[in-house]
């Protein structure tokens, strides 16, 4: 099996190490949600991508040109979703990412599992439907390009959220309230300057390193939007599994 990671930047899924991308295996620099990633994936099925070198990574950029370059098939759209220009980028993004994990799974000859990373944003004042039509854009991305095995990963408001709950005064207690919180990062108390109060300012590679070692345990963290994202990734897991 092979794990195919999309993300905004350095700071949360990673980044290739050469101005090259896609990267794989050690060219892929992983950040804290590529590691989230790999601790879930491992409980599952007792191993780790990232260790194995089996995990692969495509830039924002390149996806957004690799969509440009492509005749992406579109099928029907799920009933009650529409088409909105906030959520169109997260569809197209995850139809680009669909087809490249079809193409790879071809030319590699193993089951792909393709997670796409985007923060919801929104401000505290945002209705909980901007979350769900964002996911839900993500979802129909991945189906119309005909690819089952994708999986959104849309913390809200962003992912210092989920960082927050296991660093905060009462870790991992009540955590739900913070996807409550603005994802602004110039509000006057945004979850970035929270986490950055919390955590000392602590370089991405030590916040990184926390997660591997047990400081953050992601398992611990129950939020709705950590929870929605590890059920599509044990679906997506459970069909690479009896591929």
């Amino acid at each position: 099996m092979i794990m195919l990671l999309s993300g905004e930047g350095p700071s949360d899924i990673g980044y290739c190490r050469a101005a090259v991308s896609p990267c794989c295996g050690e060219q892929f620099q992983s950040g804290p949600m590529a590691v989230i990633v790999d601790q879930f994936v491992e409980q599952k099925c007792g191993y780790s991508l990232l260790e194995t070198g089996a995990v692969c990574f495509v830039s924002e950029h390149c996806l957004i040109e690799y969509g440009k370059s492509i005749s992406v098939r579109h099928s029907p759209r799920l009933p009650g979703v529409k088409a909105e220009k906030d959520t169109g980028f997260f569809r197209k993004n995850a139809q680009a990412l669909g087809s490249m994990a079809k193409e790879m799974e071809v030319r590699r000859e193993y089951p792909v599992v393709a997670v796409l990373f985007r923060d919801s944003d929104g401000s505290n004042s945002s209705t909980r439907s901007l979350w769900d039509k964002k996911f839900d854009s993500i979802v129909l991305g991945f189906q119309q390009a005909g690819f089952d095995r994708g999986v959104p990963m849309v913390p809200k408001p962003k992912s210092e959220a989920w960082l927050l709950c296991a660093l905060k005064e009462n870790p991992y207690q009540h955590c739900a309230s913070l996807e409550d919180e603005s994802g602004n990062d110039a509000s006057p108390n945004s979850l970035k300057k929270q986490l950055n109060d919390v955590d000392n300012h602590a370089p991405i590679d030590e916040l990184t390193e926390w997660i591997r070692n047990g400081r953050i345990d992601a398992g611990r963290i129950g939020m709705p939007s950590l929870d929605a994202f590890k059920y599509e990734l044990n679906r997506a897991l459970d069909s690479a599994l009896s591929h």
